[in-house]
């Protein structure tokens, strides 16, 4: 593995017990799953961060970049020749020493968790190989791999597909994983048929560039098309009707909470908000998109 790499996480390992003291957030992404999931298949070297409470707008934006100046002005006085720049702007911490930097990121419009978090311990290889330890919040495990498998379909990258590999041929796509994924797909800014019928894109310079070193298994890129694939299949085969109709209703602005009780969540009311405008403004424009839905779902 590179060292560039291994630095970074050296100093994401110091940092995160700082973090964990801010129980207003929960950890998710590659982090949470590769560190706390599963034993470190790869390396993962962001911080990225769920806000739980359910606020207003300016209220979460303030206690968000509160909480992270908390963490920055911590990260100073424990970690000495470390610096944390707040970027409030854009709710991120940019960490970094001499010789390592990692940044700290809050999604500011995915805030919440549909259950509460659950308490994570450092994986065993992390533990031996970085002489560390700590535990920290996690989101729940559905939500944690329905956001990683959104991140997968959206932007194709390949540790979102490294990652999505060792969920296929460990839990699988679960009801769990697929509840995680519903919520995680309402609130998607890119439209639900361009997540479940993706355009598949060319990633082999991002292989090479942007994750070769990042773990010792061998990832080809023909391997990498294929977790593609087989990721679309899962989740067309997973849908039963009722997941389909509730997923056509949530795109004709009238969705049903019963199974999916999601509705007050911030990402997933702005998108519905969202969707009504469109319906109201460019009605043609709605109509078409909810047909690509229905054709994608095959109802």
């Amino acid at each position: 593995m590179e060292k560039i790499y291994k630095g970074q996480v050296k100093l994401l390992l110091d940092v995160l017990p700082l973090v964990s003291n801010e129980q207003c957030f929960a950890l998710h992404g590659g982090t949470a799953i590769n560190l706390f999931i599963r034993n470190m298949p790869r390396l993962s070297v962001d911080i990225d961060l769920t806000y739980l409470p359910i606020e207003d707008w300016d209220t979460s934006l303030g206690n968000i970049n509160a909480a992270l100046k908390r963490i920055g002005v911590d990260i100073e006085k424990n970690m000495p020749g470390t610096k944390a720049t707040l970027r409030e702007e854009a709710s991120k911490l940019d960490i970094a020493t001499a010789s390592a930097s990692i940044k700290l990121e809050v999604s500011k419009m995915g805030r919440g968790s549909y259950a509460p978090p659950e308490i994570r311990v450092l994986c065993e290889k992390a533990q031996e190989e970085y002489n560390a330890f700590c535990e920290i919040a996690v989101v729940p495990l559905g939500q944690l791999y329905g956001g990683k498998i959104c991140a997968a379909l959206d932007r194709q990258h390949p540790r979102d597909l490294f990652d999505v590999k060792y969920l296929l041929a460990n839990e699988g796509f679960t009801e769990e994983i697929k509840t995680g994924f519903i919520f995680c797909l309402l609130g998607a800014k890119r439209p639900i048929s361009e997540l479940l019928a993706p355009n598949f894109i060319d990633q082999r310079s991002a292989l090479e560039k942007q994750f070769l070193g990042m773990t010792e298994e061998e990832f080809s890129y023909e391997e990498y098309e294929l977790v593609k694939v087989q990721l679309v299949k899962e989740i067309a085969a997973v849908f039963d009707d009722s997941d389909r109709d509730f997923l056509l209703a949530f795109k004709d602005t009238s969705p049903i909470w019963d199974r999916y009780p999601f509705g007050g969540f911030p990402s997933i009311k702005r998108k519905v908000q969202l969707l009504l405008d469109l319906k109201e403004k460019k009605p043609e424009k709605h109509t078409a998109l909810l047909q690509k839905l229905t054709d994608v779902l095959g109802r």
